[in-house]
């Protein structure tokens, strides 16, 4: 087994890990609630702020992961996030369960910067490994509902946080893998080289982060909102089903596998050439399944699917946009911003999610969930080319 392609290995274990951290609190939204009396607006602000400092932990480990081993990061996520997950399975009130939640937030924020440009800067072949990381993140938060819903349902929420804290614990053994610990990038040769330049034009590639930060407020708040408002909707409208939270899960599980499906796919298909085009395509058709959502189950779970599909498949694109615009250098800090910026705009979701579901309905927070995604794909129509061009400047 090459030493690549045990990092892939890796990394897509700890992405899928991360990103059913992300997740967490939608899914276990319900059961908290009506465990510890939290309403929805006060759960919607715990989200708001776990999430800021979910982009900051995120922020401040790129930037340092340039100047050290990724590898101390990594494991540090997984520290963290077991730490996090032990107060939670042992909180009985608001402020024990906020707490937990925050430090959760900081470990699983770690990781994207990090893994992201350990890709960019360890693998041959970025484009595919982005595919095989975000399949990883996908098969790990399609795995999450069933998990987190049934345990939660079955015993509790809080032995759900207990076991998702063991299931970290051997990331940490990336570290006793010597020739991934040991993983060098090609260094320019001199100072005069271009790819030694330690400096990221904000003004040339804030597009890329704009995007990332728009497509991150409608991804966050689907996934905040969708276990909630399918169990809701089962128990409204599938009278004869029993098991609502069994099917809550499996139906959570088979909708966001398909964003797996979609970043193995896109990461198959993205180029120079069509990147753009994936960019565009997958905002502006997600933005516009937003828009024709209604209340009818079973037409939702085709349009989320297509929905979280079309999310997913220009990830790999913008990962890759990103990676061959910034030196190899300065990647941890870039992706950190990138991720950072992400979660800070994505964690409104969950004010935006407390206030209008609280006065309108779930399905009025989701049609506002295309404007962001529209504007994203216009960005790219309008902007894309002058940011190309920041590739043949560096």
């Amino acid at each position: 087994m090459n030493k690549e392609y045990r990092l892939n290995s890796y990394l897509s274990y700890a992405h899928a890990l991360s990103d059913s951290a992300h997740i967490i609190f939608g899914l276990t939204l319900y059961f908290v609630s009506d465990n510890l009396d939290i309403n929805i607006l006060t759960m919607g602000f715990i989200y708001n702020l776990s999430s800021i400092l979910r982009g900051i932990s995120g922020v401040f480990a790129g930037i340092l992961s340039d100047k050290s081993n990724f590898l101390y990061w990594i494991i540090l996520f997984a520290a963290l996030s077991t730490l996090g997950c032990l107060i939670l399975s042992i909180s009985n009130n608001t402020n024990i369960f906020t707490i937990g939640i925050i430090i959760l937030a900081i470990g699983s924020g770690i990781y994207h910067p990090v893994g992201l440009s350990a890709i960019t800067k360890f693998t041959v072949n970025p484009g595919k490994s982005f595919g095989y990381h975000g399949l990883g993140g996908a098969i790990g938060i399609s795995l999450a509902p069933w998990f987190f819903i049934n345990i939660s349902s079955t015993y509790s929420w809080q032995i759900a946080y207990l076991l998702y804290g063991f299931l970290t614990l051997p990331i940490m053994f990336i570290y006793f893998d010597k020739e991934v610990r040991n993983l060098t990038y090609t260094k320019p040769a001199t100072k005069n080289s271009k790819e030694y330049n330690l400096n990221i034009n904000i003004k040339k590639s804030y597009p890329i982060y704009l995007f990332a930060s728009l497509k991150d407020f409608s991804i966050s708040g689907l996934l905040l909102m969708l276990a909630a408002f399918i169990n809701t909707s089962i128990m409204n409208q599938w009278q004869n089903i029993i098991d609502i939270n069994f099917h809550t899960s499996i139906i959570s599980s088979l909708i966001i596998i398909m964003g797996g499906f979609g970043s193995f796919i896109g990461g198959n298909l993205d180029s120079n050439n069509n990147r753009k085009y994936i960019l565009i395509i997958s905002c502006l058709i997600s933005g516009l399944l937003f828009i024709l959502i209604f209340n009818h189950l079973n037409y939702l779970i085709i349009i989320f699917s297509l929905i979280s599909f079309l999310m997913s498949f220009s990830d790999p694109s913008l990962g890759n946009w990103l990676g061959s615009t910034i030196p190899k250098r300065m990647q941890g800090t870039s992706f950190a911003l990138m991720y950072g910026s992400g979660q800070i705009v994505g964690s409104f979701s969950g004010s935006l999610a407390g206030i209008i579901v609280d006065n309108y309905s779930t399905i009025t927070y989701f049609k506002i969930l295309s404007i962001p995604l529209i504007l994203a794909s216009l960005l790219i129509i309008i902007m894309y080319p002058k940011s190309k061009k920041i590739i043949k400047h560096f």
